[in-house]
């Protein structure tokens, strides 16, 4: 089915007109390098804002992680100046456990949140802190969290501060309602190294979270940062925290821990293509993610489609424009070629197409010019080889007509002599003389009309004396005739008239008319006659045998008559026969009015 339908298609498409197929073709191949190019060009701009989004990304990214560097260094800082603070350490020294009197408790606390509030002030990041003494109980020097700080820490990790000596900074936990990261730092004497206390810093999730916000075009983006373990610890919408990142953001986990082995990935986020990038920041073996919906580059990427498109209809028009253009190039110089020969097929063969390229088409037009010039050599060839044997045929004619006739008119000159009708025989042997001059008329093909008529009726004197008691004729001319000049090949009329005498004599008298008249540029010879008549179906075959060309070639009668006319004059002018029996026959010549 699908090979009757290609076959369809292809018949259909052979069906149209070259130009329309040139068009058509055109078209298509435009089209299709026009539709090629945009979408290469709307891949690879896609591809484009996708790699400059991950490079602004990871710009971005690398831009928190120093941020958050800085935080986490900075309250390192705090913490470790704290530590090491001397008026801390001694007060410790002199406590080493919280004072149980309330007024000493009271002395302590002032004493030291004197001494670290010289150092802290108002630190923007971290918003409490507290000091445990060597049992882990609470100084509740700047905040009354401890009840949670102590179930959140655990034993574990409170003990494990009298031998970690090094910051940590763990969390997020929910500490008042709030995501709060808790800063850690053993106090220990300078002198020996033993254990004092522990420094508890607390700090806002929102702090953290703060690298993000000061970021262009953050509201569009989502940021996580997440523990070792995959847990988001913060994020740029606060969203998450304390989940697992691939549960969250529907992931699995096998692709999360490719995202953080290869920085950048594409997932797909509740149906939207979201790209992934990654960087890790070993300090606290934290990975800081940014997520980037591919919708959020859709305002670039459709202004970029938008420009695509208006550069494609502009080229759709120019391609439409010189698909004609070329189609035209093409086709004119061959549809005016067609015309020339539609010409020459209608016997216009004086013609030649002239083009002025240079290329394949200008040597279809030499081809043709070269092929109407032997064309026309031809004809000439053939018209002149025509007319030599057209002359032959009439000297021919005239040497098969002459001996009988000059026979016949001899023994009538003599008849009329013995008879002493001398006046009669004088004038005709003077019709006899004047007969063969105008036949033989210098040897011309192409006489004047009067001179064929003049010899005709010479014809008919002469024969009118030798069967005087058997036919009489008459030669009129219409009042519309006159004498322009008009010629006509030699012996036309007189053949015609010589039938009579050969085939339309019959027992009664045979009256013969020849009449002349001119119409509308036509001169019209008629010769009729009063005998038997032909048979219709001898009459059909006789006017077919007249036109048809091979009868003629090789005719010297009635059919190479017409031929002759119609070589000279044209198919329209020759030789038509009327008959009806026993009534007689007419016999019309139509030629132009006009010299040959």
């Amino acid at each position: 089915m699908i090979e009757n339908l290609k076959k369809k298609v292809f018949h259909l498409f052979l069906g149209i007109s070259l130009k329309r197929r040139l068009f058509i073709t055109y078209l298509l191949l435009s089209s299709l390098i026009l539709m090629l190019t945009s979408v290469f060009f709307y891949t690879a701009s896609k591809k484009v804002l996708i790699k400059r989004a991950a490079l602004s990304s990871q710009q971005q990214l690398s831009l928190i992680t120093s941020n958050l560097g800085e935080k986490i260094d900075n309250i390192s800082n705090y913490a470790i100046t704290l530590s090491i603070n001397s008026n801390i350490a001694d007060v410790l020294k002199e406590n080493p456990t919280v004072p149980e009197n309330t007024l000493e408790h009271f002395l302590v606390n002032s004493e030291l949140t004197d001494q670290a509030q010289r150092i802290i002030g108002l630190h923007k990041n971290i918003y409490a802190w507290d000091i445990l003494d060597t049992e882990n109980h609470w100084f509740h020097s700047s905040t009354t969290e401890t009840d949670q700080l102590d179930s959140i820490l655990g034993p574990e990790v409170l003990d494990s501060l009298q031998t970690n000596l090094a910051f940590q900074f763990l969390g997020p936990f929910q500490i008042s309602g709030e995501p709060t990261f808790v800063a850690l730092k053993s106090i220990t004497n300078i002198d020996n190294t033993k254990y004092l206390g522990a420094l508890v810093l607390l700090i806002r999730e929102t702090n953290i979270s703060s690298a993000f916000r000061d970021l262009p075009d953050s509201s569009s983006r989502d940021f996580y940062i997440t523990d070792e373990n995959g847990q988001i610890l913060s994020s740029s919408s606060s969203g998450g925290i304390y989940k697992d990142f691939s549960s969250y953001t529907k992931i699995s986990s096998e692709n999360y821990k490719t995202l953080t082995e290869t920085d950048r990935q594409f997932f797909s986020v509740d149906g939207t293509d979201t790209l992934f990038i990654c960087k890790s920041y070993p300090d606290l073996n934290w990975n800081v993610i940014n997520l980037i919906p591919l919708e959020s580059l859709t305002l670039d990427h459709m202004v970029i489609l938008h420009n695509i498109l208006l550069i494609s209809i502009v080229v759709f028009i120019l391609s439409v424009f010189f698909s004609i253009l070329c189609t035209g190039t093409v086709t004119a110089p061959i549809q005016k070629l067609v015309e020339k020969m539609k010409s020459a097929s209608a016997g216009k063969l004086n013609i030649s197409a002239s083009y002025s390229s240079n290329d394949e088409l200008a040597v279809l037009y030499n081809q043709f010019n070269l092929m109407m010039q032997k064309i026309q050599t031809l004809l000439n060839d053939i018209y002149e080889e025509q007319n030599a044997k057209q002359k032959m045929e009439v000297r021919l004619l005239q040497s098969q007509i002459n001996p009988h006739f000059l026979y016949n008119t001899l023994n009538t000159i003599k008849s009329l002599i013995e008879l002493d009708m001398n006046d009669t025989a004088v004038k005709a042997v003077s019709s006899m003389s004047s007969f063969y001059r105008n036949s033989l008329s210098k040897g011309q093909f192409i006489i004047p009309l009067r001179q064929e008529l003049l010899l005709t009726e010479q014809y008919l004197y002469i024969q009118n004396l030798r069967y005087m008691d058997f036919v009489d004729y008459e030669i009129t001319y219409e009042p519309s005739w006159e004498d322009h000049g008009a010629e006509i090949p030699k012996l036309t009329i007189q053949p015609v008239v010589e039938n009579i005498f050969v085939h339309g004599l019959t027992s009664q008298i045979c009256h013969i008319h020849l009449n002349v008249s001119i119409r509308n540029g036509t001169i019209c010879i008629s010769v009729s006659d009063n005998g038997s008549g032909i048979p219709p179906e001898k009459l059909a075959e006789l006017n077919r045998s007249i036109r048809d060309f091979k009868t003629a070639r090789h005719s010297f009668g009635l059919p190479s008559i017409n031929h002759r006319i119609a070589l000279l004059y044209g198919e329209n002018y020759g030789l038509t026969i009327e008959s009806s029996p026993e009534k007689g026959t007419t016999v019309t010549i139509v030629i132009p009015d006009k010299k040959i």
